[in-house]
């Protein structure tokens, strides 16, 4: 019984991992097609929340943006469509005591979105489309 129940400790204090997070490095990603893909659903998501305002224009003098410009032309109308859902979809702000008309967590949201298993999964299985045509019309 002494056995039985050391193994038991043993194991669960094997099966105890410590996650490792990898250092951020600027110019790697793992996969930059999904990278590119998810920047310009966010960068959409912010230029139809600012529609009519100047930030883009004072943004486009010193950001580039995204360095990736791979994706198709099929790709970048996917994540225009996800962005103008996302902002049309988006409830209204719930505990905003001073909000004005209009006014939401733009920013906030996007970025959640941005880093939500959701948009990872579309992201991936429009990767995988995409490599699919690719083999298609490279053969």
């Amino acid at each position: 019984m002494k056995y039985i129940t050391l193994i038991i400790i043993l194991l669960c204090l094997s099966s105890c991992s410590k996650k490792t997070y990898h250092k951020f490095e600027y110019n790697k990603s793992e996969n930059p097609w999904v990278g590119a893909f998810k920047d310009n659903v966010f960068f959409t998501i912010l230029k139809e929340s600012y529609q009519n305002d100047t930030i883009f224009q004072l943004l486009e003098k010193k950001d580039a943006f995204n360095p990736y410009d791979n994706l198709s032309t099929d790709a970048l109308e996917q994540t225009r469509e996800l962005a103008k859902e996302f902002i049309k979809s988006m409830p209204s702000p719930a505990m905003c005591e001073n909000c004005k008309e209009g006014q939401n967590y733009y920013m906030a949201n996007g970025l959640h979105y941005y880093a939500s298993c959701e948009l990872d999964s579309i992201a991936y299985a429009a990767y995988k489309k995409q490599v699919r045509l690719d083999k298609e019309l490279y053969k």
